[in-house]
């Protein structure tokens, strides 16, 4: 029964019904940013709320990478527990944490290191830049300064 949507389900309708967590996952994340952007603009300021939106993407930029190796991984290890492969789940699980803090450390550096350049690229001007700086340094160290 709970292999019907893999030999009985067309691809192309397996695949939305599949999708749907992740999607909805999204979404909630999305209202998490909306209600974050809310609070920010109860200060009336709207540079800080440009700062704070102008590092939405790169946040949402995080996260997908994030999401490689957590539900990638999870996908994996899910077959390899349905396989009875202990060891591989503990090979794949321990790969997935310390690549994920690995990939974090080199990403968060990287961002350090082109700050200049990526609020630029996501569009800070003089108004905007001290508040989009702050944000970005949060995003890339994941602490305030």
């Amino acid at each position: 029964m709970e292999n019907e949507i893999f030999n009985e389900t067309r691809v192309s309708r397996a695949y939305f019904r599949l999708s749907l967590p992740l999607v909805l996952s999204m979404v909630v994340t999305l209202i998490y940013n909306l209600a974050d952007t809310f609070f920010v603009a109860q200060t009336n300021d709207t540079n800080i709320v440009a700062g704070v939106s102008l590092g939405m993407p790169l946040f949402t930029m995080l996260m997908a990478v994030g999401n490689i190796f957590g539900q990638g991984g999870a996908s994996l290890i899910s077959r390899l527990l349905g396989g009875g492969d202990r060891e591989g789940v503990r090979r794949v699980s321990s790969f997935c944490f310390y690549m994920t803090i690995a990939l974090g450390v080199v990403i968060g550096g990287l961002m350090l290191l082109f700050r200049l350049s990526m609020l630029a690229l996501i569009g800070a001007n003089e108004d905007s830049f001290y508040h989009a700086s702050s944000y970005y340094i949060y995003l890339a160290v994941g602490r305030r300064r």
